[in-house]
């Protein structure tokens, strides 16, 4: 293995307002890492200042913005993404997540950048059937429920071709992301236990059994440091952490934070994916980016396994309730 690249590697980080993207960046900055990074709103780091850091401001889609900063010495760290959240359409998906990062990819290639660390998602590989999924099962994107998944799914697998042709391309693929958020950039997960602890309502669809693979975001930044310097050109590595159940995790965080619930129960599954339809057709939502989509997403067991980030990385995850504990104290809530 080799060792943690060394402090003077210049980084050019998109995605660097995003949840994931504040805490790397500010990892960086820890380790004294010259950082050039790319956001549409050059004032939204201000909280970040430091003198190693350089905001450009631009957006992916305008190569023009990055492309000057593209030299052998740089490492790409590429985390800029449009996200799938309802009313956002297919084509606004693809345009970001697949032609953008494609192009950005092909002129790093050109460029003779060093490295290209690529961050997707674990989803990619599909939901579980029983035991946990890895990366040998390869992506699976057009049996995606959604479109943010197929277009994330077709990225990495266009991006592994570039890696065949000489880029210095290693993919990570975090599972469910959750931890100290930002105000600029809320996380879902973390925004869900806001609401969770404050109204005390344990409400989950169907039996809330099924089964979702939750890391916390230090341990995800920490799998991309490690991934940049250990990680072989051309593979793909999951970044997981703990399974629980949606009813499990419901649990967890209200036992932690000392609150009892007001209310527990379950809404049926049927009752749920009809409101969600009848959502869609109001708002005019596309097929695979409305709410009927993300409630097939909530209601499928995504299982993965880290094993082959954990032999090949030394990737290390906490314990769920732990990194629970922690966000629970970045969000003043202590039992």
């Amino acid at each position: 293995m080799t060792d943690p690249a060394p402090a003077e590697v210049p980084v050019l980080l998109t995605g660097a307002t995003g949840f994931i993207g504040r805490h790397l960046l500010a990892r960086l900055l820890r380790a004294d890492r010259p950082v050039l990074a790319l956001c549409r709103d050059s004032r939204a780091l201000a909280d970040l200042a430091h003198p190693r850091l350089r905001v450009r401001a631009g957006g992916l889609e305008d190569p023009e913005c990055y492309r000057p900063f593209l030299t052998p010495e740089v490492h790409v760290m590429h985390l800029a993404a449009a996200r799938g959240i309802p009313g956002i359409t297919a084509q606004v998906l693809r345009q970001v997540n697949v032609t953008a990062t494609l192009e950005l990819a092909r002129l790093a290639a050109r460029a003779g950048v060093a490295r290209f660390v690529y961050v997707s998602s674990a989803f990619v590989f599909g939901p579980s059937t029983g035991s946990p999924v890895d990366e040998t099962r390869g992506v699976k994107s057009r049996e995606a429920p959604t479109a943010y998944i197929r277009s994330r799914g077709e990225a990495l697998e266009a991006m592994a071709a570039l890696a065949e042709q000489g880029l210095g391309l290693v993919a990570v693929c975090p599972t469910i992301v959750f931890g100290p958020d930002h105000p600029r950039h809320p996380n879902r997960i973390t925004g869900y236990i806001r609401s969770l602890v404050r109204h005390r309502l344990d409400l989950v669809v169907g039996t809330g059994s099924c089964v979702r693979n939750l890391v916390e975001v230090e341990d995800v930044v920490r799998g991309i440091l490690q991934a940049e310097a250990r990680g072989r050109p051309g593979e793909a590595y999951i970044l997981g952490g703990e399974e629980v159940t949606h009813r499990e995790f419901n649990r967890i965080v209200l036992d932690l934070a000392g609150a009892v619930p007001r209310l527990r129960a379950s809404v049926p599954a049927s009752l749920a994916l009809l409101a969600a339809r009848c959502a869609d057709l109001l708002g005019r939502q596309e097929e695979g980016c409305g709410y009927g989509a993300a409630l097939r997403v909530l209601t499928t067991d995504w299982r993965y396994s880290s094993r082959k980030a954990a032999g090949e990385l030394g990737y290390s995850a906490r314990p769920f309730a732990e990194g629970m504990r922690r966000t629970l104290e970045f969000l003043g809530i202590r039992p």
